[in-house]
């Protein structure tokens, strides 16, 4: 099990390799939204110590936006050649893809947030590794669901289908189900705390 996530590291000096003027979504109210920083991605194993979950780096890259690259500022060169431009995305599948490599008889579980749970990660990770390689992410409230595609008729026309039933968005569909929740106890930010939560399984 890795998370993976993207993380923005404040800087000084105007001449470290990496550093951008990058919108940081997180910035408090007396905090500039355009911190000149660098925006790692990173990836390391999900484990539990002291009862904590902790993460241990695996690998990591440097994201630079591509006007950057293509304006060829001093802070995109390693010694006087630009990087190559690579998006968030591809970086976080190029990882997760040496990763499997190197660990070739194990499942992949990667852990992230809503931004990375989509298929710009997911194809190229799944074509590149396979049924070992699976996402654990949450979606965005505004995330449209389907259910599965119902199973192709004799004589049917046309390609199968791609989506079953509409089923709402990720909030309709929790208000739907939140009377069927039951509560767990969860370790937590160190904590054993009670959560409410609802599974279902379609196959």
């Amino acid at each position: 099990m890795v998370g993976l996530d993207d993380s923005i590291i404040t800087k000084v000096g105007k001449k470290i390799f990496g550093c951008e003027a990058i919108f940081d979504h997180a910035a408090k109210s007396n905090q500039s939204k355009y911190p000149w920083a660098q925006n790692i991605v990173s990836v390391g194993l999900l484990k539990q110590v002291k009862g904590r979950w902790a993460c241990l780096f695996l690998d990591f890259r440097f994201y630079l936006p591509l006007k950057t690259i293509q304006g060829k500022k001093e802070t995109a060169t390693i010694r006087g050649e630009v990087v190559p431009f690579q998006t968030k995305m591809a970086q976080a599948a190029q990882m997760l893809i040496e990763i499997a490599e190197h660990f070739s008889t194990v499942p992949i579980l990667a852990v992230t947030d809503s931004w990375f749970g989509n298929n710009g990660l997911w194809k190229p990770a799944y074509k590149a590794i396979g049924n070992r390689f699976n996402i654990l992410s949450r979606l965005r409230c505004n995330n449209v669901l389907y259910d599965l595609p119902e199973k192709r008729k004799p004589k049917q026309r046309g390609r199968n289908k791609k989506y079953g039933q509409r089923l709402g968005s990720a909030t309709d569909m929790a208000k739907t189900v939140q009377q069927e929740a039951r509560f767990y106890n969860v370790n937590l930010y160190g904590k054993q705390r009670e959560v409410s939560a609802y599974s279902r399984v379609s196959c």
